[in-house]
């Protein structure tokens, strides 16, 4: 028999690496510190230059960031396919006199406008991607230099050379720390392109007063995550998965529903008789484990729940 182990962000955040949603946000500030004065300014044309698209980039980020609810990555991956960047555009220009062939007229005029708007938004959120493969990199420096330490406890367990691992972590955590080779990274590793968004299959961006954008729906299509392509790249891994494992050791996990693909498959493949295991320290947050539990009751899993010393 065989244990598989399921490796979520609170692992790094339990060997003191700063990997939190909210060591995110410090970073971006860190870079570009005008940003959150101007995060909540309005935008024209005329500030998306080659030179700013960066700066802006980074604005639109901390303004998105800061309007979702929660402090946890799970949050932050669920609220990309309903942030709203629309506060940051200007308003229609009326007057108060106008005849309705004006009103038309200026109505046109400021639709095109937002539309040419919109493209330079478009191209900031998929600066993101660049902000957050930077952050990751400089959080790993530290894990290669063997700046953190393992813990005893889980040295022993990890231990077996029948030991299956899944991290949905960006960090080589694992292999730096403890020598586990052989980690599947569901999402890729720094200096990959790394997989992050919402799991809504269709969003609409909807109406705020007169803007209605087909280009913001199709901005918001473009933070969605590809889980498909995960699952055929890691094929192998899959294929691994059997009725052998009889334990599922879950550390700093969300279950979050963009990847709750990858837990249903688990679910299927392994005994049905498997033991679900959460740290002692999860544990400690009644609610919290109680949705766990309940959302891989849904994904179909028959068999028992335990704790473990983590």
């Amino acid at each position: 028999m065989s244990s598989l182990f399921i490796i979520g962000n609170g692992f790094d955040i339990a060997h003191e690496i700063p990997s939190k949603y909210s060591d995110f946000r410090k970073y971006i500030v860190k870079n570009y510190p005008e940003a959150l004065q101007n995060k909540d300014k309005k935008v024209y044309l005329e500030d998306f230059v080659d030179d700013s698209f960066e700066e802006l980039a980074a604005e639109f980020l901390l303004a998105a960031m800061d309007r979702i609810q929660g402090e946890n990555w799970e949050n932050f991956e669920d609220g990309l396919a309903h942030i709203t960047v629309d506060e940051k555009f200007p308003e229609p220009n009326h007057k108060q006199d106008e005849t309705d062939e004006e009103d038309n007229a200026l109505m046109r005029n400021y639709l095109l406008y937002v539309d040419m708007l919109t493209n330079g938004v478009i191209i900031c959120a998929e600066i993101w991607q660049d902000f957050f493969q930077d952050w990751i990199r400089e959080v790993q420096i530290p894990i290669k230099t063997s700046n953190y330490f393992p813990r005893s406890g889980l040295k022993e367990i990890f231990k077996s050379k029948d030991n299956i691992f899944l991290t949905f972590n960006y960090t080589k955590t694992l292999e730096k720390i403890y020598g586990v080779k052989n980690v599947t990274h569901i999402h890729n590793y720094v200096g990959q392109k790394l997989v992050f968004g919402h799991g809504e299959d269709s969003v609409s961006y909807g109406e705020n007063g007169l803007l209605i954008s087909s280009f913001l729906d199709d901005m918001l299509m473009t933070l969605k995550k590809d889980t498909d392509v995960p699952m055929i790249k890691n094929k192998k891994f899959f294929k691994k998965l059997s009725k052998d494992i009889d334990k599922v050791y879950s550390y700093g996990f969300s279950y979050g529903k963009v990847d709750s693909v990858y837990i249903k498959r688990i679910v299927q493949s392994i005994s049905p008789d498997a033991v679900w295991l959460f740290t002692t320290y999860e544990a400690q947050d009644r609610e919290a484990l109680r949705i766990k539990k309940t959302k891989l009751r849904n994904y179909g899993f028959k068999g028992t729940f335990d704790v473990y010393e983590g």
